[in-house]
Formats: C-alpha cells, structure tokens, sequence
C-alpha cells in the first residue's frame, strides 16, 4: 500500500511538473494570443484524441439529450479556459495567471456547494479566505502599479470558469476526461480560424514550440495526472498542483528574465498556504485509516 501511495505521489508531481512550463512555452512561441490558441487547441486536440482512441474508455457515447447537453457544457467550458489561460499569460504576468488558476480549486469547492449540495468543511473555508486575500493582493498590484489589470480579470475568469468545470466533471464522474480535452481542443482551434487573419504568419520555431506544447507536454501532463488518481485521493493531488504555482515563475526567470512581481509573491505564498491547509487534514485522516 505504501509502495503504491509513493508511485502515485510520484506521477502527480511528475505531471504537475510537466504543467508548469506552460507559461513559458505561451511567452517562447511569442504570438499573437489567437494564433497561438488555434495552433495549442488544434495540437492538443489530436493528441488527446489519439490517447482517448488508446483507452478502455474509446466507446463511450451520450445515453441521452441531456447528458449530451451536459458533455457540451464541459467541452465548452474547457475550451474557454484555454483561451482564458493563454490571453491572460499575454497580458499580465504569467505568475499572476497561475497564481490566479491556483484558486480554482476553491471556486470549485464553492460550486459544489451549490449545485452538488456537499458542504464546505472548515479547513476549506479557512483556506478559500486565505487564497482569495492572495487574489485581492495580486490584483491591488496590478491595479496600483503594473497596470496588468485586464490579464489579471482573465486569469480570474479562468480560475471561475475552471471551478465551474471540475464541479461539473465530478458530477459526471463517467465523462471521458481525454475526449472532454480533445474536443475542446478542436473547438478552440475552429474559434481563432473563424476570427483570426493572422494563422499563417508564424516562424518554424514558434511552431516548433507549439508542437512541444501540444503534442508533447500537454499529452504527457494529463496522462500522469489521471493515472495517479488511481493511487492517491484528490485531495493529495490538489497540494501537487502548488509545483506549478512555484516552479511556472522560476522557469520564466530562468529562460526570459521575468521576474514577478514582489506582491505576486506574496499573493502566491498565500494561495500556496490556502492550498496546504485545505488538502492535509483530508491526506491526514486517509493515512490514519491506511494505517
């Protein structure tokens, strides 16, 4: 049991890490923000349909109206938060935007509320104030100095729009998350060529490095995701997603000399904190059950 708890926190941080040089792939391919959505969408679509099509899940199919009505829902809400996620890296710092997607979790827990009817517990609570004071620091900064104000609304929009569809995708629990992603993906990418004149001026290393995001992270992060869900509670992955929350900003300061700015910093060590608080009760009393 052990051995099996170590592999799946091991996944996790893999995939999670893998997430974190999202950020810095978006600033790399150095776009315009739709072009490089069709081209993310379009790549990850493909991709996640090929692992969809490799899965035991392959044959799922609506039972009904409503359940099709539903799965629409999810893909459309998925296919907005990659828009927002890439809009919102152009336009603010891209530690604002993962510190602001951090939180999502917590919109999550406050959807559930009101359309699952499970109650918030008290560490949760806790940590939804302690984030969303992170938030309204990240965002006094930007709206006092930096002037970042509308990719920060964006990023906060995503982080809604994320609670929203990790609410609804507990609901319904049987939804096949790899195709939810490819077909979104694909709605994404069939958006920007409607709406953008700009998809054929792009340079072979900004393809280039759409093509790693696509066809190479995206796919890879998911699947060790998913896979160490069989192996550890959500709420044990939930605390891996603070690897990207730290690492996003280091690799931008690494590779491109963004540094973020000091209030960022505050804001993310808050969210970071919330993130802690509210996953290790739940990691505590599933170990004591274990043992």
């Amino acid at each position: 049991m052990k051995d099996i708890k170590v592999q799946g926190m091991i996944l996790a941080a893999l995939g999670v890490f893998i997430i974190s040089f999202d950020a810095l792939l978006v600033r790399l391919a150095n776009l315009d923000a739709s072009v490089i959505s069709f081209y993310r969408g379009l790549f990850m679509g493909i991709s996640m349909l090929i692992l969809w099509r490799r899965s035991s899940s392959k044959t799922w199919i609506p039972a009904n109206k409503l359940e099709f009505m539903n799965f629409s829902l999810v893909v459309i809400l998925s296919a907005l938060g990659t828009c927002l996620f890439v809009f919102s890296v152009k336009y603010t710092a891209a530690a604002n935007t993962v510190v602001l997607l951090a939180t999502s979790s917590f919109f999550a827990a406050i959807f559930s509320y009101f359309l699952l009817k499970e109650r918030i517990q008290k560490q949760t609570v806790i940590a939804i104030v302690i984030s969303f004071l992170g938030v309204f620091i990240v965002f006094g900064n930007s709206f006092s100095f930096s002037g970042n104000w509308i990719g920060d609304i964006l990023g906060l929009a995503l982080a809604i729009t994320m609670g929203i569809e990790l609410t609804l995708l507990r609901k319904y629990g049987h939804f096949p998350t790899m195709l939810v992603i490819s077909l979104s993906g694909f709605l994404v990418a069939g958006i920007m060529y409607i709406f953008s004149d700009k998809l054929l001026d792009i340079s072979l290393e900004s393809l280039f490095w759409l093509s790693i995001m696509g066809f190479i992270q995206i796919p890879l992060a998911m699947y060790f995701i998913f896979i160490s869900t069989k192996y550890i509670t959500s709420a044990e992955v939930s605390l891996f997603t603070t690897i990207e929350t730290t690492m996003a900003p280091i690799w931008l300061w690494l590779f491109l000399s963004e540094i973020p700015p000091k209030m960022t910093i505050i804001g993310g060590t808050l969210v970071i904190f919330a993130i802690f608080i509210n996953a290790l009760p739940s990691i505590i009393k599933k170990r004591n059950k274990t043992y």
